[in-house]
Protein backbone atom coordinates (compact mmCIF):
# COMPACT_ATOMS: atom_id res chain seq x y z
CA UNK A 1 0.00 0.00 0.00
CA UNK A 2 1.38 3.43 -0.92
CA UNK A 3 1.05 6.51 1.21
CA UNK A 4 -0.90 9.18 -0.63
CA UNK A 5 0.25 12.62 0.48
CA UNK A 6 -2.65 15.03 0.47
CA UNK A 7 -1.72 18.52 -0.74
CA UNK A 8 -2.23 21.32 1.78
CA UNK A 9 -4.25 24.26 0.38
CA UNK A 10 -2.45 27.57 -0.18
CA UNK A 11 -1.76 29.78 2.83
CA UNK A 12 -3.61 32.99 3.72
CA UNK A 13 -0.58 34.94 2.48
CA UNK A 14 -0.72 33.15 -0.87
CA UNK A 15 -4.48 33.75 -1.08
CA UNK A 16 -3.78 37.44 -0.62
CA UNK A 17 -1.17 37.33 -3.40
CA UNK A 18 -3.66 35.61 -5.74
CA UNK A 19 -6.35 38.16 -4.86
CA UNK A 20 -3.89 41.01 -5.53
CA UNK A 21 -2.89 39.41 -8.85
CA UNK A 22 -6.58 39.22 -9.80
CA UNK A 23 -7.08 42.92 -8.97
CA UNK A 24 -3.93 43.83 -10.95
CA UNK A 25 -5.15 41.79 -13.92
CA UNK A 26 -8.55 43.53 -13.84
CA UNK A 27 -6.76 46.92 -13.70
CA UNK A 28 -4.63 45.93 -16.69
CA UNK A 29 -7.77 44.98 -18.61
CA UNK A 30 -9.29 48.38 -17.75
CA UNK A 31 -6.32 50.11 -19.35
CA UNK A 32 -6.19 47.78 -22.37
CA UNK A 33 -9.89 48.06 -23.16
CA UNK A 34 -10.23 51.71 -22.08
CA UNK A 35 -13.12 51.04 -19.73
CA UNK A 36 -13.53 50.54 -16.02
CA UNK A 37 -14.07 47.00 -14.75
CA UNK A 38 -15.22 46.67 -11.15
CA UNK A 39 -13.22 44.53 -8.76
CA UNK A 40 -14.64 41.07 -8.18
CA UNK A 41 -15.12 38.94 -5.15
CA UNK A 42 -12.46 36.23 -5.04
CA UNK A 43 -13.12 32.97 -3.22
CA UNK A 44 -10.95 29.92 -2.65
CA UNK A 45 -13.74 27.36 -2.37
CA UNK A 46 -13.42 25.51 -5.67
CA UNK A 47 -12.76 21.78 -5.48
CA UNK A 48 -12.11 19.09 -8.01
CA UNK A 49 -10.25 19.20 -11.30
CA UNK A 50 -10.63 22.90 -12.21
CA UNK A 51 -8.05 25.47 -11.12
CA UNK A 52 -10.44 28.39 -11.47
CA UNK A 53 -13.97 29.42 -12.41
CA UNK A 54 -15.65 32.71 -13.30
CA UNK A 55 -19.18 32.52 -11.95
CA UNK A 56 -22.28 34.66 -12.35
CA UNK A 57 -25.28 33.96 -10.13
CA UNK A 58 -28.21 36.33 -9.80
CA UNK A 59 -26.11 39.20 -11.18
CA UNK A 60 -23.41 38.54 -8.60
CA UNK A 61 -20.02 37.96 -10.20
CA UNK A 62 -17.06 36.25 -8.60
CA UNK A 63 -13.96 34.25 -9.37
CA UNK A 64 -13.42 30.97 -7.57
CA UNK A 65 -10.00 29.36 -7.27
CA UNK A 66 -9.03 25.85 -6.24
CA UNK A 67 -6.60 26.25 -3.29
CA UNK A 68 -5.24 22.69 -3.71
CA UNK A 69 -4.32 23.07 -7.38
CA UNK A 70 -2.85 26.50 -6.62
CA UNK A 71 -0.78 24.90 -3.85
CA UNK A 72 0.60 22.21 -6.13
CA UNK A 73 1.08 24.48 -9.17
CA UNK A 74 1.33 27.90 -7.53
CA UNK A 75 3.42 29.89 -10.03
CA UNK A 76 1.74 28.38 -13.09
CA UNK A 77 -1.72 29.04 -11.62
CA UNK A 78 -0.80 32.57 -10.60
CA UNK A 79 0.46 33.27 -14.12
CA UNK A 80 -2.16 31.43 -16.22
CA UNK A 81 -5.32 30.73 -14.22
CA UNK A 82 -5.76 34.28 -12.93
CA UNK A 83 -5.58 35.78 -16.44
CA UNK A 84 -7.82 33.01 -17.81
CA UNK A 85 -10.61 33.75 -15.31
CA UNK A 86 -10.27 37.53 -15.55
CA UNK A 87 -10.57 37.18 -19.34
CA UNK A 88 -13.95 35.45 -18.85
CA UNK A 89 -15.03 38.40 -16.69
CA UNK A 90 -13.87 40.94 -19.29
CA UNK A 91 -15.68 39.07 -22.07
CA UNK A 92 -18.84 39.02 -19.95
CA UNK A 93 -18.63 42.79 -19.36
CA UNK A 94 -17.94 43.66 -23.02
CA UNK A 95 -19.97 41.11 -25.01
CA UNK A 96 -22.16 39.31 -22.46
CA UNK A 97 -21.99 35.59 -21.72
CA UNK A 98 -25.08 34.62 -23.70
CA UNK A 99 -23.73 36.08 -26.93
CA UNK A 100 -20.35 34.32 -27.04
CA UNK A 101 -18.84 30.86 -26.60
CA UNK A 102 -16.96 30.34 -23.30
CA UNK A 103 -13.58 29.99 -25.03
CA UNK A 104 -14.56 31.57 -28.32
CA UNK A 105 -12.82 34.19 -30.42
CA UNK A 106 -13.67 37.04 -28.02
CA UNK A 107 -12.08 35.20 -25.10
CA UNK A 108 -9.03 34.26 -27.21
CA UNK A 109 -8.60 37.88 -28.34
CA UNK A 110 -8.88 39.05 -24.74
CA UNK A 111 -6.26 36.54 -23.57
CA UNK A 112 -3.84 37.61 -26.32
CA UNK A 113 -4.44 41.31 -25.60
CA UNK A 114 -3.58 40.62 -21.96
CA UNK A 115 -0.34 38.92 -23.01
CA UNK A 116 -1.40 35.36 -22.24
CA UNK A 117 -1.62 32.16 -24.24
CA UNK A 118 -5.31 31.35 -24.91
CA UNK A 119 -5.11 27.87 -23.39
CA UNK A 120 -8.47 26.40 -22.46
CA UNK A 121 -7.57 23.88 -19.76
CA UNK A 122 -4.53 23.03 -17.71
CA UNK A 123 -3.11 19.54 -17.74
CA UNK A 124 -2.56 18.80 -14.06
CA UNK A 125 -1.44 15.73 -12.20
CA UNK A 126 -4.13 15.65 -9.52
CA UNK A 127 -2.32 13.20 -7.24
CA UNK A 128 -2.86 14.37 -3.67
CA UNK A 129 -5.61 16.82 -4.60
CA UNK A 130 -9.06 15.97 -3.23
CA UNK A 131 -11.53 15.44 -6.08
CA UNK A 132 -15.09 14.23 -6.05
CA UNK A 133 -16.00 11.07 -7.87
CA UNK A 134 -19.48 11.33 -9.29
CA UNK A 135 -21.66 8.37 -10.08
CA UNK A 136 -22.00 7.86 -13.83
CA UNK A 137 -24.88 6.43 -15.85
CA UNK A 138 -24.50 4.53 -19.12
CA UNK A 139 -26.38 5.96 -22.11
CA UNK A 140 -26.27 4.56 -25.64
CA UNK A 141 -26.43 6.19 -29.04
CA UNK A 142 -26.10 4.54 -32.45
CA UNK A 143 -22.29 4.39 -32.28
CA UNK A 144 -21.08 4.08 -28.66
CA UNK A 145 -21.76 4.16 -24.91
CA UNK A 146 -21.63 7.50 -23.08
CA UNK A 147 -21.10 7.92 -19.34
CA UNK A 148 -23.31 10.77 -18.09
CA UNK A 149 -23.07 12.43 -14.69
CA UNK A 150 -25.83 12.26 -12.10
CA UNK A 151 -26.83 15.85 -12.94
CA UNK A 152 -27.40 15.10 -16.64
CA UNK A 153 -29.09 11.80 -15.79
CA UNK A 154 -31.59 13.62 -13.52
CA UNK A 155 -32.28 16.21 -16.22
CA UNK A 156 -33.14 13.43 -18.65
CA UNK A 157 -35.33 11.63 -16.10
CA UNK A 158 -37.19 14.88 -15.29
CA UNK A 159 -37.55 15.66 -19.02
CA UNK A 160 -35.72 18.95 -18.50
CA UNK A 161 -33.12 18.05 -21.14
CA UNK A 162 -32.19 15.58 -23.82
CA UNK A 163 -28.74 14.89 -25.21
CA UNK A 164 -27.37 13.81 -28.59
CA UNK A 165 -24.12 12.18 -29.56
CA UNK A 166 -21.65 14.66 -31.05
CA UNK A 167 -20.50 12.05 -33.58
CA UNK A 168 -23.58 10.26 -34.92
CA UNK A 169 -26.14 12.87 -33.73
CA UNK A 170 -28.58 10.26 -32.46
CA UNK A 171 -30.42 10.73 -29.15
CA UNK A 172 -28.87 9.21 -26.05
CA UNK A 173 -30.96 6.49 -24.42
CA UNK A 174 -30.31 4.90 -21.07
CA UNK A 175 -28.36 1.63 -21.31
CA UNK A 176 -29.39 -1.73 -19.93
Amino acid sequence: MTDLKIITPISEEQKEQVSEATVACISKASVLFDRQFAELRVDFDLRGKCAGMYQVRARQRRIRYNPWIFAKYYQESLTNTVVHEVAHYVVDCIWGLKKVKPHGKEWCQTMIAMGAEPTVTGKYDLTGIPTRQYQRYAYNCDCRVHQLTLLRHKKIINRAASYRCQFCHSDLKQGC
